[in-house]
């Protein structure tokens, strides 16, 4: 352990296992010899003798051996139980600044970055002058969407370190967030300059490009980011970046690298609890009883259903389909797919980690994630010509929003959504602000219905003092009926929005529906369309700004309601 520290380069903050390394001196020479022998059986993957050699050698060996401890714990996966040792050598050894990084960087991993914050303001306070600490407080800042907070304090390590290559990626991340796109690129551009071989440098280039639609650049620092040689988590966040260029250059060999999106190492995926082995393609799908678990979010689980049918021909007369999916969107499948038993997953999240789990499945032969079957059954864009609608409302229902409908003032009836339940991060940049909106909503001829899930209120208000209408529809709850909300968007004549769970759900069953995006547009798959639905108008980006796309979609609604 102690001998790993001399290779690890001057300029790179020191990796925890290090920093514990670098204060051995400190402890007596017999409970020095077991912490490293700990930290060698650490390094070794043996947890448990690892874990047992550093207990033995308290309470002489004080914070360091808890540490120790918190980070063996870490490594095999048992966060809480970290987090308490970590938390006893805080105790311990208050003044320790190292025990305060090792908290925050763990309370950051279990999905606490407020807290992560609170200790790291802590840290940086005692070490005013460190330039990790800095980078990372302003790291996870912006994670909270702090990003006036995060900016400043990399301008202030900047004037220390200007030339710091993390410095100029990190600026370039909190830009992106802002929503600053060339500037984002500027500050890339100049930690390529600086580390032009460094992996995460790469990485986080590659992200910009993709942010301004340019995939054929990103894809080349995913390469030179793989050829770097990262370590395995930063591998998975690469490639599951280069599988999202492959798929906006139309190159649908990329389903391999989106295999990425559950590699255990990114603390973002989601994890698995499913008494059955992982299907692979080495096995048949004829005659096989299959599990199909849903996955990512709720319009994911949509659009991945289009292959259902076709899973269902794979599998063939004498194979079963069990189809585990998010609870609500289960009787529109059961109603769409008679054949297939379809039940509710159950989702929880465990020491930062979501895990999903299926409380009500009978025996399977082999379940998969449906994300899965994308490699054998969209392996090319032709897999994708004849897509048909494949859920059907309730009749009833559909009948009840007609009526419902027809007593609104004359004029075509647009079910209109302008963003998504989830708009933290870097997720709100893709969604046009509700102002800009203004245009689309001002079409003459054009009813306007809110589908518009969560808490609306404050923007329907706004639209309604600028005069202008958006009707809710009575007594359906747009975020849990689904049933409800897909009876209404086919009893509309038109559904319009970002690409989300209810626009999704519109073009599944077949309404017309128009889909604003942005950068990056994977679901296009390089196409000027949606593949994955046949009534789906895409109005793509075009490096232009939000205001002028909608001024587009505002002249395009003006011809489709125009008598």
């Amino acid at each position: 352990m102690t001998a790993a520290l001399k290779t690890r380069p001057a300029e790179r903050p020191l990796s925890p296992l290090h920093r514990i390394a670098a204060r051995l001196d400190e402890a007596p020479p017999p409970t020095r010899k077991r912490l490293i022998a700990a930290g060698d059986a650490l390094a070794d993957g043996d947890f448990a003798r690892a874990e047992s050699l550093a207990a033995a050698t308290l309470p002489e060996g004080g914070s360091l051996a808890l540490r120790l401890i918190g980070l063996v714990r870490e490594r095999a996966g048992a966060l809480p139980k970290a987090f308490e040792a970590l938390r006893q050598a805080h105790q311990q050894a208050p003044g320790d600044p190292d025990g305060v990084r090792d908290l925050a960087r763990l309370a950051r991993r279990m999905g606490q970055p407020a807290l992560a914050a609170d200790l790291l303001v802590r840290v940086r306070a005692a070490c005013p002058g460190d330039l990790a600490d800095a980078q990372d407080l302003a790291a996870v800042l912006r994670d909270l969407d702090r990003c006036d907070e995060a900016l400043a304090i990399v301008r202030e390590a900047m004037t220390q370190a200007p030339e710091a290559p993390h410095l100029w990626s990190l600026l370039g991340s909190i830009a992106a967030q802002k929503g600053d796109d060339a500037d984002a690129r500027v500050f890339h551009d100049e930690a390529l300059r600086l580390a032009p071989r460094d992996a995460p440098i790469l990485a986080n280039a590659a992200l910009a490009r993709l942010d301004v639609g340019d995939a054929a650049a990103a894809k080349e620092a995913c390469d030179a980011a793989l050829a770097a040689g990262p370590t395995p988590p930063q591998a998975a966040a690469v490639r599951l970046a280069r599988a999202t260029a492959r798929l906006c250059l139309g190159d649908l060999g990329g389903w391999d690298d989106y295999a990425a999106r559950l590699a255990p190492e990114r603390r973002e995926a989601l994890a698995f609890d499913i008494p059955a082995p992982r299907w692979t393609s080495a096995t048949p799908l004829a005659g096989l009883h299959l599990l199909l678990v849903g996955e990512q979010g709720l319009g994911d689980e949509v659009m991945f259903g289009s292959m259902i049918g076709d899973a269902l021909a794979a599998l063939g007369p004498s194979g079963r389909l069990t189809l585990a999916v998010e609870p609500r969107l289960a009787p529109l499948l059961a109603r769409a797919w008679p054949a297939v038993r379809v039940i509710g997953h159950a989702t929880t999240s465990l020491a930062g980690r979501l895990r999903r789990t299926v409380p009500d499945v009978e025996p399977v032969q082999a379940w998969a994630p449906l994300g899965d079957l994308l490699p054998l059954l969209r392996r090319t864009l032709e897999r994708f010509e004849g897509a048909k609608p494949f859920l059907a409302p309730d009749p009833a229902r559909v009948e009840h929003w007609r009526g419902w409908l027809s007593r609104l003032p004359p004029g075509r009836k647009i079910g209109i959504v302008w963003r998504s339940g989830l708009m933290a991060g870097l997720r709100s940049r893709r969604f046009a602000p509700f102002e800009t909106w203004g245009p689309v909503l001002a079409t003459p001829g054009a009813v306007f219905v809110n589908l518009q899930y969560g808490d609306a209120e404050p923007d329907l208000a706004r639209a309604q003092a600028l005069g202008l209408t958006i009707h809710r529809p009575p007594g359906l709850d747009l975020m849990q009926d689904l049933e409800g909300v897909a009876a209404l968007c086919r009893a509309l004549d038109l559904v319009v929005g970002p690409p989300t769970a209810t626009t999704n759900l519109a073009a599944a069953l077949g309404a017309e529906t128009w889909i604003v995006s942005a950068n990056p547009n994977w679901p296009a798959l390089g196409t000027t369309g949606y593949p994955w639905y046949p009534t789906v108008r895409a109005f793509q980006p075009d490096g232009e700004t939000w205001e002028a796309r909608l001024e587009a979609v505002a002249r395009a609604l003006a011809e489709r309601v125009a008598p």
